[in-house]
């Protein structure tokens, strides 16, 4: 997964734009769901495009008709072009991790027992990275999960340049966001975002 975080903005896509190439720079993509019946042509359409090479994780929680079970797992693993997960069901870890897709787990940090419920998860699953939510948050809880083993990245409520410079000095790898203004942070130098307009 290291190498999928090489660029600091993750794209949250409900679906994958006509315009592929404003998707084009991210290291990888979070898919947020969508309808089961239509994941095959999505996935058709990322073939021999400007995402054919970008990894896609997959929220399973928000794709309608899909069991969040091991057989849910299996098709999604089955399909091919879908490199991992995203979910709040951290049991599914180690299935996902046995079907070869990465795992990463999403975390609420709504209070300070949600902190240290995650802070468990973490450390019981051993996922492939965590979002955090709202990525907000995170500036303000860093010091708890500065140890944590896996990837942190960021998610909901990052609206500016300089709000994602503050979550990535935090020692978060990247942030997600469906705000597509901040893709285009992925074309600048890691060192100057939120230092410009």
């Amino acid at each position: 997964m290291a190498s999928w975080l090489r660029k600091p903005i993750i794209p949250a896509v409900w679906e994958i734009q006509k315009d592929q190439n404003a998707l084009a720079g991210a290291g990888m993509i979070f898919l947020q769901g969508g309808e089961l019946a239509n994941l095959p042509k999505i996935l058709d359409s990322l073939e021999g495009g400007p995402l054919a090479r970008v990894p896609l994780i997959l929220h399973i929680d928000l794709l309608a008709g899909l069991a969040n079970d091991e057989a849910g797992l299996r098709y999604i693993a089955g399909l091919g072009r879908i490199h991992g997960i995203i979910t709040v069901r951290h049991h599914l870890v180690p299935t996902a991790r046995r079907l070869g897709l990465a795992s990463v787990v999403r975390l609420f940090l709504h209070d300070s027992r949600a902190v240290d419920r995650g802070l468990a998860i973490i450390e019981k699953c051993e996922p492939d990275a965590i979002e955090l939510l709202p990525g907000v948050a995170v500036i303000e809880l860093a010091s708890q999960f500065r140890q944590v083993p896996v990837p942190r990245i960021a998610g909901g409520l990052i609206r500016t340049p300089q709000q994602v410079r503050r979550i990535l000095d935090t020692g978060c790898q990247a942030i997600s966001t469906s705000n597509a203004t901040l893709w285009r942070l992925n074309g600048i130098d890691r060192a100057a975002i939120g230092r410009c307009d």
